[in-house]
């Protein structure tokens, strides 16, 4: 995220530009509602031709201004936030409620909020564990009614990022189809939804063995597995390759969460794997993917997906000859080490 701020005494919008990330342009956009003049919020690349309605439709049922040209960004968003009585469809991200629930605090006035169809809960459990790390509190009725004073203040405190789990499910992925890995860092209790890892790979057959602060996986079995990954959806790629590593179909569900990503991460992986010799079948929200223990190699394109080119490197780890990736740069948006990891851990 990026903030360019207006010359003093100048009617330039300030600028919020988050560059390609989903996150921060949903949830920056909340924030920029607090400052009650207009800023202009962009974003680069992929995340230009994102959708942009559900957001703009959050920011207007807050009472927010928000001006937007041909449904794409740029955005113009001015506040403040009128509105004590919010209602959000949460169907399309979670983002938008994360937003909208960091700033309630800060409001002048009490807010309720009242979620349908909300995807992703785990992240809004993080979201409000953080909040409450940092002194201010929401009251959470089972995820569908959040009611927040207004007039409270974050506080400052020191706080541990903890190691991601969307990354780690690569290397995890690839241990459990043609080795062993120990990775540290990772909390064993976290809320994070890609977690979820854990439970898919002792139903895929792989050992797993969780001590404190570090996981260790390696091969073992290879049965073909079913997942609901609504709430995590970036499981997806690495998935398809634990997947393919199995011989017989495998059922991965919640393709919907898919579409609207750095690519269409639905059609990209339909193409990437389908080039490495993996039949797939799309049965409504359903991804059936049939796995031979196999794939062959070839030249592949991330669609300047950072998970895409993760998960096709290591698709490697069960390729006959080797897979060449377009755009592989792509992993720096979240992973900028994952090949200098690879390389180390492939050594070994």
């Amino acid at each position: 995220m990026h903030i360019v701020p207006g010359k003093p005494g100048a009617s330039d919008d300030i600028i919020l530009d988050a560059d390609e990330s989903g996150l921060s342009l949903r949830m920056f956009s909340f924030v920029a509602a607090l400052y009650g003049k207009a800023i202009r919020v962009t974003g680069k690349s992929s995340l230009l031709s994102r959708p942009v309605e559900p957001l703009v439709e959050a920011l207007l049922q807050c009472g927010v201004q928000v001006k937007t040209s041909n449904g794409a960004l740029p955005l113009t968003v001015c506040g403040p936030i009128s509105r004590n009585k919010i209602e959000l469809d949460g169907s399309f991200s979670s983002h938008m409620l994360s937003g909208l629930l960091i700033v309630a605090p800060l409001l002048e006035h009490d807010t309720e909020i009242s979620v349908r169809n909300l995807v992703s809960r785990p992240y809004i459990a993080m979201t409000l564990n953080i909040m409450r790390q940092f002194g201010v509190e929401v009251e959470n009725n089972n995820f569908r009614q959040f009611y927040i004073k207004g007039h409270q203040h974050y506080q400052g405190q020191e706080y541990s990022i903890e190691g991601d789990w969307s990354a780690a499910a690569n290397f995890l992925v690839g241990a459990a189809v043609s080795g062993r890995i120990e990775l540290t860092g990772l909390n064993q209790n976290s809320l994070q939804a890609d977690i979820k890892i854990r439970e898919i790979l002792a139903d895929f057959g792989a050992h797993v063995n969780v001590l404190d602060n570090f996981i260790r996986v390696s091969k073992n079995e290879a049965r073909p597995f079913e997942a609901d990954l609504t709430d995590c959806p970036d499981l997806f790629p690495p998935l398809v390759v634990l997947a393919a590593a199995t011989n017989g179909k495998s059922v991965l569900s919640g393709t919907e969460r898919l579409i609207h990503k750095e690519s269409n991460r639905f059609k990209s992986l339909l193409t990437v794997f389908s080039k490495l010799g993996l039949k797939m079948e799309p049965h409504g929200n359903e991804l059936h993917v049939y796995g031979s223990g196999h794939l062959t190699g070839g030249e592949v394109d991330s669609f300047n997906d950072h998970r895409i080119a993760m998960c096709a490197a290591i698709a490697g780890t069960l390729s006959s000859s080797e897979i060449r990736i377009e755009n592989a740069d792509a992993v720096s948006k979240s992973c900028p080490e994952f090949f200098g990891d690879l390389k180390k851990v492939m050594a070994k």
